[in-house]
C-alpha cells in the first residue's frame, strides 16, 4: 500500500511539473510576441507601489509615467482607485497645466503620496496618455518591479510582468462590486492577470515576496509561496 501511495504521489507531482512546464512555455511565447508586436502600453512594466513613510502596499497595479505637461518629471500611476488611499482637502489647479487635481494620502500614516486628476485639461488630453488618473509622486513612494517566475530551460528566466498580462478595468468581473463593502473596495482594485495560477508573481527588493493576484482560475494558491526565491 505504501508503494502504491508513493506511486500516486509521484504521478501527481509529475503532472503538476508538466502543467507548469507547459504554462512556462506559453508565457514565454506570449512574452516574446508582446515585445515585438504589442503596444507601448502593453509593454510597460507593472510595479508594486509602497508608501515611503510606512511601507504600506498601496497598489500592485503601478505603471511608470511622466507628467504630460513636463516630461522631465517622473511619476507612477494606476488605473483603479486603491482602497489604501483617500482624497484630502479640495481641488486645486496643477502647476504646469490647467488640470484640476486633488491630493491623495496613505490611509495608514497620512503621508501625501500623490493626487487624482479630477478634471484633465485640453492640453493633457490632446497628448498621448495611458488613461490613468491616479498618480503617485516618486518622492513619496517606493516602486518595485513585479516579476513572473518561470522555471525550466536556461532560456526561461524571471521576467518583468508587463501590462499586456493585466486585466484592464473593463475586464473585471462584476460580482466583486455588488456588496459595496470593504471587500468589494479591495477586490475592485487588486491585481488580476491573464496567467494560470501555477505561474507565481513576486517582487525582489528589499527581499523576495510573493505578489497575490487573481489568475485565470481565481486566486494564486499559497502552495507557490515557497517557490519564490
Amino acid at each position: 500500500m505504501l508503494d502504491n501511495a508513493m506511486g500516486r504521489d509521484g504521478v501527481r507531482n509529475n503532472g503538476r511539473s508538466n502543467c507548469r512546464w507547459m504554462a512556462t512555455r506559453q508565457v514565454w511565447s506570449e512574452y516574446q510576441r508582446m515585445q515585438n508586436t504589442a503596444t507601448e502600453y502593453e509593454r510597460k512594466h507593472v510595479y508594486r507601489i509602497e508608501c515611503r513613510e510606512c511601507n504600506t502596499i498601496l497598489t500592485d497595479r503601478g505603471m511608470n509615467a511622466v507628467l504630460l505637461s513636463d516630461r522631465s518629471i517622473e511619476l507612477f500611476s494606476t488605473d483603479l482607485l486603491p482602497d489604501t488611499i483617500g482624497l484630502v482637502e479640495g481641488d486645486y489647479s496643477a502647476v504646469a497645466c490647467t488640470c484640476r487635481v486633488r491630493d491623495t494620502a496613505c490611509y495608514q500614516c497620512g503621508n501625501i503620496v500623490g493626487y487624482h486628476v479630477n478634471v484633465p485639461c485640453k492640453l493633457c488630453l490632446s497628448q498621448p496618455n495611458n488613461g490613468h488618473f491616479w498618480m503617485f509622486r516618486s518622492v513619496a513612494v517606493k516602486a518595485r518591479t513585479i516579476f513572473i517566475q518561470l522555471t525550466g530551460d536556461s532560456k526561461y528566466r524571471d521576467l518583468p510582468l508587463m501590462w499586456g498580462f493585466v486585466h484592464s478595468a473593463g475586464e473585471f468581473e462584476g460580482r466583486y462590486f455588488k456588496s459595496g463593502d470593504s471587500l468589494a473596495a479591495h477586490e475592485s482594485c487588486r491585481l488580476s492577470v491573464k496567467l494560470t495560477s501555477n505561474i507565481p508573481l513576486f517582487v525582489r527588493q528589499p527581499e523576495t515576496k510573493r505578489v497575490p493576484a487573481r489568475s485565470r482560475e481565481g486566486e494564486v494558491p499559497d502552495m507557490y509561496l515557497n517557490m519564490c526565491r
